[in-house]
């Protein structure tokens, strides 16, 4: 008897900890829209879709936390375009960039895609915001979206963040 609650207790602590790690705040963001650059200026990164969230917000690929903390991101952004050049990402806190989260990927004909990844664990006040940023070497360059026949869509970004417990 004494053995059968101590498993109801250790499998009731193992489910209380559960709920926590999944109540922590988290947000999955994207786009289906193509963001190609009209020129060598910094663009903010739409993202129109929040796919799924609890304890941030999304407005339109500018996301707000709820609670102090320390958090991972990472943004995926699905590249390529119409010509030859470079594209780069980086991340935004409160509208600044970030120092050291720039990424930079050649490409090297218009029929070339890549993914490319920007990631980094960030300390947060409630209220804050995230957000992603690119640019490109010219016009025509960007996040690109593909839509295999008989398969889900690429979108032009998949963004996480989540709050680290």
């Amino acid at each position: 008897m004494m053995f059968r609650t101590l498993s109801a207790i250790a499998f009731g602590t193992a489910c209380l900890f559960s709920v926590n790690a999944w109540a922590a705040s988290f947000a999955q963001l994207s786009s289906a829209e193509p963001q190609l650059a009209t020129s060598t200026e910094a663009n903010t990164v739409v993202m129109e879709s929040t796919d799924a969230a609890v304890g941030m917000t999304n407005d339109n690929g500018i996301l707000t936390v709820e609670e102090d903390g320390t958090y991972f991101v990472i943004a995926a952004g699905q590249v390529g375009g119409e010509s030859s050049g470079s594209v780069k990402i980086w991340i935004r806190v409160n509208g600044e960039d970030v120092p050291n989260t720039n990424t930079e990927q050649a490409i090297p004909s218009g029929s070339f895609t890549a993914v490319q990844v920007c990631q980094g664990v960030y300390e947060l006040k409630a209220g804050d915001n995230i957000s992603v940023a690119y640019s490109a070497s010219g016009p025509g360059l960007g996040l690109i979206v593909r839509k295999p026949e008989g398969e889900p869509l690429v979108p032009s970004i998949i963004f996480t963040a989540f709050k680290v417990n």
